[in-house]
């Protein structure tokens, strides 16, 4: 089998997780019962999320790299059969791919696309084992700077402001009702994720008033619901937005998002990305209650770690999950 047979039949292996959940999803199947599903069945959260792909941008970021992996192992190592490929292979394309000096962040791409590729041909136990151990190790050299750590980029508070009043004007000439600006004010607020300041923001997600604070019903990650909190005035905003439009959501994602970074780029900012924003309220949510809690008498380390833990909450993950206080407050 030639190496171009190779990358054909990854492609369509590619392709068939991706409609396999496209199956479901017409069936009314969610990540979330997904996950439910291979817990309560098998005591295996992922249990059914790894036999399927649930973006083409997911499928496409996979089959670029695993097309590469597919010429090293086809024109280095000599194998002709996407089923020859092992564990072994896996580790010698991470140790050439070390060796030509790959950051941190390619590194776990290469995992997770290399990862999914076992589960596509039966080797899924063992190629997960193997991209254990190496995250590990890449950990440990990003630690002692053998590896430069991953880009997280942040977004300045008066590049972030500028975008706003940017985007309020943009919004205001628009034919149809937008609300980009609003996406932005809720990243600010609230820290959360483009995806559930846009396409899940909805009328019913608007839960009420309290004071001088209105709270929001958010669909997080994995189809888990939360609330935040988010100023009055932001939230009777958000609301007059859906009370004088039709619109089912506040924004669609794609278009936020490609506004945001002609927003960015125009406003003399250079951090693109919409998740820049989250990582820079986060830093800015945790520095206010560090302060809050060392004026209350804590010392400076209880602060810091309570400032931390409350701060990873917030974000909609567990307190104690210290790799994602590293991922966003570093």
């Amino acid at each position: 089998m030639g190496l171009s047979h190779m990358k054909n039949e990854l492609h369509q292996r590619l392709w068939g997780a991706q409609e396999r959940w496209l199956e479901w999803k017409a069936k009314g199947e969610t990540k979330r019962s997904l996950k439910l599903e291979g817990l309560r069945d098998s005591g295996d959260l992922f249990a059914r999320t790894r036999f399927v792909i649930f973006t083409g941008a997911t499928r496409v970021a996979y089959e670029r790299e695993l097309k590469r992996f597919l010429t090293f192992v086809h024109d280095g190592r000599g194998r002709t059969d996407n089923r020859q490929i092992d564990r072994k292979d896996f580790k010698a394309y991470l140790e050439d791919r070390i060796a030509h000096g790959a950051a941190a962040t390619e590194l776990s791409k290469i995992k997770s696309a290399i990862v999914k590729f076992g589960v596509l041909y039966g080797k899924g136990e063992s190629f997960a084992s193997v991209s254990r151990t190496y995250g590990a190790r890449i950990r440990q050299m990003v630690r002692t700077g053998q590896l430069p750590p991953p880009a997280r980029p942040h977004i300045t508070s008066e590049i972030r402001d500028a975008v706003i009043e940017f985007l309020k004007k943009l919004d205001s000439r628009s034919a149809k009702p937008r609300a980009y600006h609003l996406a932005v004010l809720l990243q600010k607020e609230a820290s959360l994720r483009a995806i559930e300041a846009t396409d899940r923001l909805r009328p019913q997600s608007l839960l009420g008033l309290e004071g001088d604070q209105g709270t929001l019903s958010i669909l997080g990650k994995g189809g888990r619901p939360r609330t935040a909190r988010i100023p009055r005035e932001l939230y009777l905003e958000i609301e007059e937005f859906f009370r004088r439009s039709t619109a089912e959501s506040l924004a669609p994602l794609r278009g936020y998002q490609q506004a945001l970074r002609r927003a960015v780029l125009a406003t003399g900012g250079r951090s693109t990305g919409s998740h820049a924003q989250r990582r820079t309220s986060a830093t800015e949510k945790k520095n206010a209650l560090y302060k809050a809690y060392a004026r209350s008498g804590h010392s400076p380390k209880e602060a810091r770690e309570l400032a931390v833990q409350d701060t990873v909450e917030h974000l909609g993950h567990s307190r104690t999950r210290k790799d994602l206080a590293h991922a966003y407050l570093s």
